[in-house]
């Protein structure tokens, strides 16, 4: 087992969540190279060198493992990651017993990749939180928009526009949407705000609305814009 660490940018005093990506197939791979370029902490982990080294660069950790041993995820501190996502490929026993072993070790939230309903039926009995079916939930996404249009189950975002996932940096904490007019400073609309402490999500927020430490925002705006909030 070998491990590479990257050096990140961001300030301390701003919480980063923190991803293990377990897997580095095409799936695995898109995951944590974006969540990488989203400014995350992510550690990659695959058995494969090859997949590896190409991503070493990209995130800030990168470890050679098999993740299906108990013991090498025991010696992750798994408690202290925020999200596992385990995409383990063609072979449906690995990620079986991976979020077995991640649910045993106390790991908060697990995505796991199915390969099928059965698979995901299964993963979901062992603890995953999430079991997901890419290529079906894609064909169906496409199916819908393509036979009512008119429905905003897809918006018609351009390659540079996105609704992000943020939680709030320290200069926005305490501040009302008034006096932030991100709208006129950053080009961005906060479209919802999550409380993590009760999981409930509220929409349409007013300008009176103050940010707190603990919400997670959903904004609307340029890629670049949103960055520059983050900073």
């Amino acid at each position: 087992m070998y491990t590479q660490k990257r050096a990140l940018q961001w300030d301390d005093e701003m919480r980063i969540r923190e991803y293990a990506v377990i897997g580095l197939g095409n799936f695995g791979a898109t995951v944590a190279r974006k969540l990488a370029e989203l400014k995350c902490k992510v550690t990659a982990i695959d058995i494969d060198k090859s997949r590896l080294e190409a991503i070493q660069e990209q995130v800030h950790v990168a470890i050679l493992a098999d993740a299906t041993d108990r013991k090498f995820l025991e010696s992750l501190d798994v408690g202290s990651y925020d999200f596992f996502v385990v995409s383990t490929g063609e072979d449906p026993h690995a990620s079986i017993l991976i979020v077995l072993h991640l649910r045993e070790l106390g790991a908060r939230t697990i995505i796991a990749k199915a390969r099928s309903k059965d698979h995901a039926k299964i993963l979901m009995k062992l603890g995953a939180t999430e079991a997901l079916i890419p290529e079906e939930q894609m064909a169906l996404k496409l199916a819908r928009s393509l036979a009512q249009p008119s429905l905003i189950d897809h918006l018609p975002l351009t390659a540079d526009v996105a609704i992000a996932e943020l939680m709030p940096p320290p200069k926005l904490v305490g501040k009302t949407l008034q006096e932030l007019d991100l709208r006129s400073k950053y080009g961005v609309q906060i479209i919802a705000v999550k409380d993590e402490t009760t999981g409930k999500i509220e929409y349409l927020i007013g300008g009176d609305y103050r940010i707190r430490k603990r919400d997670t925002l959903f904004i609307l705006g340029k890629e670049a814009d949103i960055e520059r909030i983050r900073e």
